[in-house]
């Protein structure tokens, strides 16, 4: 992606969403290949602050949270799925911030909410744009409770403009959703060395009346409220987003199809929890192919955040009156039974490991889990692994950092090395308390 330097400067200098000051500091948390951090570095460098880099790795909401305070931080951007990993494991954990900005995702009201009763000193930003309008397109600070209503993505930043329009590029009347098209100074170049990419999602700008004026197309669906704040209502294309990435599941659905065994694939997006989206994908072949080998053969080409979670294998994929397969009852089917594994399944012995596995099987969202079963062949990830520490933590009392499920990926030696814990004081664990 080929991003001006207009686009960062309109995103730094007086964007209209946070006023910086000459004592903040910056926490860079993101990836330096995340768009975020296009805003967590130069919000610190251009306005002459201090910037804080995280240590590299995995780090639970706890460890997160001291190193905030240590370092006395005061602006932090977070994925929406951290943000709600950080209000869940405790809101002290983000007190000291002055500046919260949050997103890559949708927020969840009841954690919005949550953080905003119970952190008056912290001011919460909901962050929305994508990677090619330089970041963000929109914000919305919030000023009281969301409760029921869906959060909003508020009003465009500085040297930005919306567009919500119809098929014909005709605006939708207020309160209408329409699809949404960003312009203004954020705008990228377009894509590197894919001109017809480019020429596809960079559209002539008929709202304009600078010569050769663009837009872009976000593929998102969006209406505005009496107030002018704008509201996500989802995506208009298959185009979905796990855990502030952005995935065309057709790529993963290519990938599938090369298997030798595969002879058809669909990949959606399922509810995990209230908060947490994943990957289903369902395949079809004459016999069933082992998540590992599934998980192994994709992760050849594909990034390990485009790895569905879940593998389902079917006879046929389920087509609708148009003859084309029927996402929306692919997304509706009921939560899955445990996956094809290699490992024969076996049941918890003890009080520990039933325990984890009836905790393991909430965040994965099906049941029964193995005490053989590994943890990423299940379908974790560094994200789920940094919140069910949290959770062993303060059921044990004990701090169990993620780097255990890369060490002990299965509930035997998870709670082999739990009871080491517990029993032991002098261990490489120490009490939480």
């Amino acid at each position: 992606m080929c991003v001006p330097h207009q686009g960062i400067l309109r995103l730094v200098t007086d964007p209209g969403f946070l006023a910086v000051r000459p004592d903040d500091v910056f926490l860079h948390f993101a990836p330096v290949a995340f768009d975020a951090s296009t805003f967590e570095i130069w919000s610190a460098l251009l306005n002459g602050c201090r910037l804080v880099v995280a240590p590299p790795g995995d780090i639970t909401p706890t460890d997160l949270a001291a190193f905030i305070r240590k370092n006395q931080i005061t602006v932090a951007w977070l994925t929406a799925g951290l943000f709600h990993a950080m209000v869940e494991s405790g809101t002290q954990n983000l007190r000291g911030l002055r500046h919260l900005v949050a997103g890559g995702d949708v927020l969840s009201a009841a954690h919005v909410d949550r953080a905003l009763g119970e952190l008056p000193q912290t001011t919460l930003t909901n962050g929305y744009g994508p990677t090619e309008n330089t970041t963000f397109t929109a914000c919305h600070t919030f000023t009281g409770p969301v409760a029921d209503g869906p959060v909003p993505i508020g009003r465009p930043i500085g040297g930005t403009t919306v567009h919500l329009l119809d098929d014909a590029y005709e605006p939708v009347p207020d309160g209408e959703v329409g699809r949404l098209y960003a312009a203004g100074l954020g705008l990228a170049h377009g894509y590197l060395n894919a001109p017809g990419l480019t020429a596809e999602r960079f559209v002539p700008n008929p709202f304009s009346d600078v010569p050769g004026a663009r837009m872009y197309d976000t593929g998102d669906l969006a209406r505005r409220r009496p107030d002018g704040t704008l509201e996500f209502h989802g995506r208009a294309d298959q185009q979905v987003k796990i855990r502030g990435f952005r995935i065309e599941p057709g790529e993963i659905e290519a990938a599938l199809r090369a298997h030798p065994e595969i002879t058809d694939a669909a990949v959606v997006a399922q509810p995990a929890s209230d908060t947490e989206r994943r990957l289903t994908a369902y395949y079809v072949s004459e016999e069933v192919v082992t998540t590992a080998e599934l998980r192994r053969d994709l992760g050849r080409g594909l990034p390990a955040y485009m790895i569905p979670a879940l593998f389902v294998r079917l006879d046929a994929l389920p087509l609708n009156s148009n003859g084309k397969v029927d996402r929306a009852r692919l997304a509706a089917m009921p939560r899955p039974e445990r996956p094809e594994m290699i490992s024969e399944y076996r049941p918890p012995a003890t009080e520990m490991e039933t325990w984890l596995t009836e905790l393991w099987a909430d965040f994965m969202g099906f049941s029964p889990v193995g005490v053989d079963d590994d943890f990423f062949e299940l379908g974790g990830h560094s994200l789920m692994a940094a919140r069910i520490t949290g959770e062993i933590s303060a059921e044990y009392d004990v701090n169990v950092p993620p780097v255990a499920f890369y060490e002990h990926p299965t509930i035997d030696e998870l709670a082999a090395y739990l009871t080491t814990l517990t029993t032991d004081p002098e261990s490489d664990g120490t009490r939480a308390g």
